[in-house]
């Protein structure tokens, strides 16, 4: 019995981990960070620091949408899977680089 509790409650915290998503964000024209960038991810909103940094906790098994939106620049969105075993790998996850396009770029929508 004691066995089969174990098995339970190991099952339960792997079918409900969190990890962290973090990454940089950048002026794409000049390569500088970008600070107080709004993050949405799933519903939480979060932003980036002084030098364009953040970090957050998803959930290791669901896909995930980001939002990036900033006054003056074209919000992107970004839609991230799982990979067929259903879990991210933890090196896509760390130090990501996404950049931002000002509105009047030739690159925004």
């Amino acid at each position: 019995m004691k066995n089969q509790l174990i098995f339970i409650v190991l099952l339960l915290c792997s079918c409900s981990s969190n990890i962290e998503l973090d990454g940089y964000v950048y002026d794409y024209d000049s390569e500088r960070p970008l600070k107080n960038v709004s993050i949405v991810i799933n519903d939480n909103t979060i932003q980036t620091n002084s030098i364009g940094f953040f970090r957050i906790d998803i959930n290791s098994h669901a896909p995930f949408k980001l939002l990036f939106t900033k006054e003056g620049y074209a919000a992107k969105e970004i839609n991230r899977k799982p990979d067929s075993l259903g879990r991210f790998s933890k090196k896509s996850l760390k130090y990501n680089k996404f950049y931002m396009y000002k509105k009047a770029s030739d690159f925004s929508r």
